[in-house]
């Protein structure tokens, strides 16, 4: 069990509302604050419930705010009592934003002299808490905070992941998962909607996601190896290959009368990576398309 520590909880939202619970939980000191109260009343007598930001920073040397987005927080941040309770404390973000957004939070916590962490929470409100090993929170910025207080964010989920100096790198992190769900969660809803133009029980393609689920993590293993090395031969399926289904998915979307929009955008991407002289690569070598001009001349 991990010492107890004063820890103040900005934003009472539903994910706010998780991450002050997991820590009552831990036993830690928790202090809560929240713009509309009868979010607060909920933690009476199991936390210190304070009406200002200003009183509830003061309280602990350890400040989470997670409210709508970094605009928001500000808001709240900026007023001039809470900024200066701030003074000398750490303060970790977890509202929704993106690096740019980090590094402007982070400046202004320089010029206050407080100590930043920015935080992206990979998961729902009720993945958060101790007794969820697997939930991960990227954190980038102030290392040596995020050292001091490592036991205390295990309350908020088993894998605390620390990803970079520069602030803007849990936010990048956050986003590069965010393009990985969503771009899975497109693929399965067209999927489905290719069943369904076929008159197939969708739930026959969704059984066999289920089955072929350990293939993602094989696949990100072998894509992170072949990227660090920057070597994209291999023994699998060409991108020319890949092409080839990909225009075939295209094509049945487009006689169907499936929207297309997902296939096209694909085969945009991966054709551009076979057409720069990378038909012969597996398809990793795409990455290449995705990368910025300034990444790709380094």
């Amino acid at each position: 069990m991990p010492t107890p520590t004063a820890v103040t909880v900005l934003g009472l939202g539903r994910m706010g509302s998780s991450l002050a619970e997991a820590l009552i939980a831990a036993g830690h000191q928790v202090t809560v604050w929240n713009r509309d109260g009868r979010k607060s009343a909920a933690f009476e007598g199991r936390a210190r419930v304070l009406a200002s930001p200003a009183e509830a920073c003061a309280a602990s040397d350890l400040v989470g705010i997670c409210v709508a987005d970094y605009d928001a927080a500000s808001a709240i941040l900026a007023d001039g009592e809470t900024a200066s309770a701030l003074a000398g404390r750490t303060l970790i973000q977890f509202s929704s934003g993106g690096p740019d957004d980090a590094r402007a939070l982070e400046s202004w916590a320089n010029e206050n002299r407080i100590d930043y962490l920015d935080g992206a929470i990979l998961t729902y409100p009720d993945g958060i808490g101790a007794d969820h090993p697997d939930t991960v929170i990227f954190y980038s910025g102030a290392r040596d905070a995020f050292d001091r207080y490592r036991d205390v964010l295990l309350a908020l989920g088993g894998r605390p992941t620390f990803v970079s100096e520069a602030v803007g790198g849990a936010a990048a992190a956050d986003l590069a998962w965010l393009s990985f769900e969503y771009g899975a969660t497109a693929g399965l809803l067209q999927g489905a909607a290719f069943c369904e133009a076929e008159d197939v029980d969708p739930g026959h393609f969704f059984d066999a996601v289920k089955a072929l689920s350990d293939e993602v993590p094989v696949a990100a293993d072998r894509f992170r190896e072949m990227i660090e090395r920057g070597e994209y031969r291999g023994e699998l399926a060409t991108l020319d290959v890949h092409v080839a289904a990909i225009e075939n998915i295209a094509a049945f979307a487009g006689a169907s009368g499936v929207n297309a929009t997902l296939p096209a955008a694909l085969l945009r991407v991966f054709g551009e990576a076979a057409e720069s002289g990378h038909g012969e690569d597996e398809i990793v070598a795409a990455v290449e398309v995705f990368r910025s001009r300034k990444q790709r001349s380094a």
